[in-house]
């Protein structure tokens, strides 16, 4: 069954939006998603903020001198960098590095 069109006050989210408001909060303010909110925002010709995370950047040089080389636990790079263990996590994915054995690790011993 094709979904429904849902009738939201667009002026009443773009002023909420003006003031502060996120689309995640509007969204469950008006009983929707934040994608409904933000896509309904782009087409008003809005510019969105920023998302409320800065990207880190994170050079895959650096990314494996710290997990291959000095073999540091990934909670102690994500603290170098500033940055969660998933994040770290997603960064080694993306870069391919693969993930350490844990037979040849200290804490299988």
């Amino acid at each position: 069954m094709p979904r429904q069109p849902i009738e939201l006050p667009l002026d009443d989210i773009a002023t909420l939006y003006a003031t502060g408001s996120s689309t995640v909060a509007l969204a469950r303010q008006f009983h929707c998603s934040p994608t409904t909110i933000a896509a309904m925002l782009h087409k008003r010709g809005i510019t969105m903020r920023r998302s409320r995370f800065d990207i880190v950047p994170i050079s895959e040089a650096a990314l494996r001198e710290q997990y291959e080389v000095q073999r540091l636990p990934v909670a102690q790079i994500a603290r170098n960098f500033g940055v969660s263990a998933s994040t770290i996590k997603n960064r080694r994915h993306m870069y391919a590095i693969p993930a350490r054995s844990r037979k040849n690790s200290e804490w299988a011993m």
